[in-house]
C-alpha cells in the first residue's frame, strides 16, 4: 500500500524551523533579521525626504537674510542664549592666549638676542683684529725708520718672563731657520730691546738690556761722551748709565744710543737706548751715575727685528792729505 509522499506537513516545517534556530543558538550565532516590510520600509524613505525638505526649505529662508526672516526671531533667540556663553568662554580663553602670544615672543626675542650677541662678538673679534694688525704695521714701519741701514729679521714675542732661564728674556718666533744667531741685536720701533742669547730653529731667547746682567755701551747724543749701560733688573727695566771719563756729567734730557760692538756684535751702533732723568754724584769717587728711563717699556713688546745683516751702504769715502 503506497504513503502519500507529497509536501510536508505544517507540524514538520515548524519543528524544521524551531531545530534551525536551536542550531543557531547553539552555534552562538545571530540569525539575520529581516529587513522590514515594505509598509515600515515606505515610513522611513517617507521621514528621510520630509527631513531633507526641512533643511532645504531653512537653508532658503535663511538666505534671504531680511528683517522679515521667519528664522530672525529663532536667530536671535539663539544670540541672546548662547553670546553670553560665547562671551564668558572667550574672556576665559583670553588668558591663555595671552601667556601663549607671550612665551612665543619670549622666544623670538631670545632668538633675537642671541643673534645680535654673535654679530656684536664677530664685530669685536674683527675691530680687536683689525687694531693689532694695525698695530703691528706701525711698529713694522718704525722698524723700517729707526735702522733703515740694516738688513732685520721681523719676529713677535711668544713669551716673557720667569718660563725662561735668564731672569729679564723674551722668547721671540725667529730661530736659525730664519737666519737669526746669538750675540745679535734685537730692536723695535722705538729703540734698543736687548740681544740674543739662545737659539733654536724656530725661536729665540732675548735678553732685556734692563737685566742685571746686562752691559750696553752708550754714547751722550748731545757731547758724544762714552759710558756704560747696565740693568737694575726692575720690572719698568730702569738702567743706570756710567761715563768712562769721570769728569764728564750728563745733564737731565740727554739721550744715550749705543756705540756699536766689534763687527756690530752683539750691539750695532745708533740704537736708541734712553733718556736720563736723573744725575747722581758718586759717594767719594770722580763722576756720576746717572738714571736712564729706557724707550722701551719691557712690559709692552710685541714686534721686534733681528739685525741679521751688515749696513748696506757703499764703500767710505778715503781721505787724502795735501802733498808737500
Amino acid at each position: 500500500m503506497l504513503k502519500d509522499l507529497g509536501s510536508p506537513s505544517r507540524s514538520t516545517s515548524a519543528r524544521s524551523s524551531t531545530s534551525t534556530r536551536s542550531a543557531f543558538r547553539s552555534a552562538g550565532e545571530t540569525p539575520l533579521r529581516s529587513a522590514g516590510t515594505p509598509r515600515e520600509i515606505r515610513r522611513r524613505r517617507s521621514v528621510l525626504a520630509l527631513v531633507i525638505l526641512a533643511c532645504f526649505t531653512l537653508i532658503v529662508l535663511d538666505a534671504r537674510r531680511s528683517a522679515g526672516s521667519p528664522l530672525e526671531p529663532v536667530r536671535e533667540a539663539a544670540a541672546a542664549v548662547f553670546g553670553p556663553l560665547e562671551s564668558t568662554a572667550t574672556s576665559a580663553r583670553q588668558p591663555v592666549d595671552n601667556l601663549r602670544e607671550r612665551f612665543a615672543e619670549m622666544d623670538r626675542l631670545k632668538s633675537e638676542n642671541e643673534k645680535l650677541k654673535k654679530a656684536n662678538e664677530d664685530l669685536t673679534r674683527q675691530l680687536d683684529t683689525s687694531d693689532y694688525a694695525r698695530s703691528r704695521a706701525q711698529e713694522l714701519d718704525k722698524l723700517l725708520k729707526i735702522a733703515p741701514q740694516y738688513t732685520m729679521t721681523p719676529a713677535r714675542v711668544i713669551g716673557i718672563g720667569s718660563a725662561q732661564t735668564f731672569s729679564h728674556t723674551v722668547t721671540i718666533d725667529a730661530g736659525t731657520a730664519d737666519g737669526v744667531r746669538t750675540d745679535m741685536t734685537v730692536l723695535n720701533g722705538t729703540g734698543l730691546v736687548g740681544r740674543v742669547v739662545r737659539t733654536t730653529q724656530g725661536t729665540a731667547t732675548v735678553l732685556l738690556i734692563g737685566d742685571r746682567n746686562s752691559t750696553v755701551g752708550g754714547r751722550l747724543n748731545s757731547t758724544l761722551a762714552l759710558g756704560f749701560v747696565s740693568g737694575r733688573g726692575d720690572v719698568a727695566g730702569t738702567l743706570d748709565y756710567k761715563l768712562v771719563d769721570p769728569k764728564a756729567r750728563p745733564k737731565v734730557g740727554d739721550r744715550i744710543v749705543t756705540w756699536g760692538s766689534s763687527d756690530n756684535a752683539p750691539y750695532v751702533p745708533g740704537v736708541p737706548i734712553g733718556v736720563v732723568t736723573s744725575v747722581t754724584p758718586n759717594a767719594g769717587a770722580l763722576g756720576s751715575t746717572a738714571t736712564i728711563k729706557p724707550y722701551v717699556d719691557p712690559t709692552r713688546i710685541d714686534t721686534v727685528g733681528v739685525v741679521t745683516g751688515p749696513p748696506a751702504r757703499p764703500p767710505r769715502q778715503q781721505l787724502t792729505g795735501k802733498g808737500s
